[in-house]
């Protein structure tokens, strides 16, 4: 069961972002059913900051564990937020998100089957194990301290494009992979209960804009990455063609709505994840993203899609994808 929240919107006429606000409210979608109820305005669709925490009843379905232990960070002090980094020559990095130039290395990924590299990365919530997507589909879990990659699955489907984004949907408990040429799938890694493989949805579409199929959709990050069932999760891409974050809603059916610009000029090859803090309820975006040159870290406001620069990483560490460890306060 994937559940999103739907928002629409008269930005031009409301005229501020404080106006966007007092217009919005809130409601859940549930995709299985198509319940659906919009918001009180109209033309597209808006992501209001507070679904970011919001509580609905959308049930969390709980994981088989492979009996593996999450796997530990390498040794840092970390005086903030800790996020793990894939750079461009497929190695793990380790940094917090105040200090990107402070990245501490770790060596290049091996261990692939299959695959000549890993394409993302995200932390699954149900082990708290960081996973990455093959270039040929297959799927590994990774130790952040040595790099070594170990194969746990295989998509089904072949990958379509050339730089893609990978997130786990943490109440569904399945692994969604989009790309740069409007694919979107959505793969069952190790759920008895359910189908195995990996399910092809709806191609990612901006309504009303052609060409409808949307290429350029690089990144890919849930909200409230939680086990908590009293909160739901919704999606947010990254676009780095039209430079903007969408809403991804229904997320199945790869329909996006944009909900602002970034404010820079995006290279196409770019991560994104968000961080669900258990302690405070709130979400915060991040992006690895180039503007022709170096990488650098961006904190981005899914509301209103603004990105602000958090630094730049060390010239030799050009972080390509991004994936923060859960559960860290």
């Amino acid at each position: 069961m994937e559940w999103s929240v739907e928002f629409t919107h008269v930005r031009e006429r409301l005229g501020s972002e404080a106006g966007v606000r007092s217009a919005l409210t809130w409601a859940a979608h549930e995709t299985t059913t198509s319940r659906k109820v919009n918001m009180r305005t109209r033309s597209t669709v808006l992501a209001l900051s507070a679904v970011l925490a919001m509580a609905c009843a959308a049930p969390a379905l709980a994981a088989s564990d492979n009996g593996t232990p999450p796997v530990t960070l390498p040794a840092m002090e970390h005086k903030g937020l800790a996020a793990i980094g894939l750079t461009a020559d497929q190695r793990l990095v380790e940094f917090d998100v105040d200090k990107p130039s402070k990245s501490v290395p770790a060596r290049r990924v091996s261990g692939l089957t299959g695959d000549a590299k890993l394409v993302g990365i995200d932390f699954r919530v149900q082990n708290e194990r960081l996973y990455g997507v093959g270039d040929r589909g297959g799927v590994y879990t990774l130790d952040t301290g040595n790099a070594r990659a170990t194969k746990v699955s295989q998509l089904t489907v072949a990958l379509s494009g050339t730089f893609f984004g990978v997130d786990f949907n943490p109440a569904a408990n399945r692994l969604r992979v989009i790309s740069d040429t409007g694919q979107n799938l959505r793969h069952n890694i190790d759920d008895a209960a359910a189908a195995p493989g990996t399910a092809v949805d709806g191609p990612l579409t901006n309504p009303g804009t052609p060409p409808a199929t949307a290429s350029g959709v690089t990144g890919a990050a849930y909200t409230n990455n939680d086990l908590n069932a009293a909160t739901a999760t919704t999606l947010f891409d990254l676009d780095t063609l039209a430079d903007r974050i969408s809403l991804q809603s229904p997320a199945n059916a790869g329909t996006l709505a944009p909900t602002g610009s970034l404010g820079i000029n995006a290279v196409p090859d770019a991560g994104f994840d968000i961080y669900s803090s258990p302690r405070t309820g709130t979400n915060r975006g991040f992006a690895t993203i180039s503007t022709g040159g170096s990488y650098a870290l961006y904190e981005i406001d899914v509301l209103n899609g603004r990105a602000t620069s958090r630094g730049a990483f060390p010239g030799r560490t050009q972080v390509t994808d991004i994936a923060l460890p859960p559960n860290q306060g």
